[in-house]
């Protein structure tokens, strides 16, 4: 019985999260039209990543402090369409939720994972941006 609690009192310990997921998530930006410039700055407004539609972007998930999560904004411009805000949602990842009940992981809930990005996803691994052309007439230079 004790060999047994010695081989299974890691996987206690573990947070399923933490093993199968990882601090980093990619995710694709695209629009139409295409070659829109775009920026994602994080919740205090510091610049993450940026470039041009379509892209990939690889984005940390979290902060490492505890239940650290990082908040997004997807800014998109095109020369001669309206400029688009997007948040970049997040959710917990099904291994947090449920894989910790399958091992009874609850240090993997309240203390393993909460510290590490695996147990966040992002809820939309692809964004698809349709941007609104600019009206006509004289006040289309306000459209940015």
């Amino acid at each position: 019985m004790k060999k047994l609690f010695v081989l299974l009192f890691p996987l206690l310990l573990a947070g399923c999260a933490t093993i199968v997921g990882n601090n980093e998530e990619r995710v694709f930006i695209d629009s139409v039209p295409e070659h829109a410039t775009f920026v994602i700055a994080d919740s205090n407004g510091q610049i993450k990543a940026t470039g041009t539609t379509p892209q990939y972007v690889t984005l940390k998930k979290a902060d490492g402090s505890y239940f650290g999560k990082i908040n997004y904004t997807l800014t998109l411009a095109h020369e001669g369409y309206n400029s688009s805000i997007i948040p970049l949602s997040t959710r917990f990842s099904h291994w947090y939720t449920f894989g910790n009940i399958i091992f009874f992981g609850v240090p993997g809930w309240l203390i393993v994972d909460p510290f590490s990005g695996g147990m966040y996803t992002f809820k939309q691994d692809r964004i698809q941006t349709y941007l609104r052309p600019c009206p006509q007439g004289p006040y289309n230079y306000m459209c940015s």
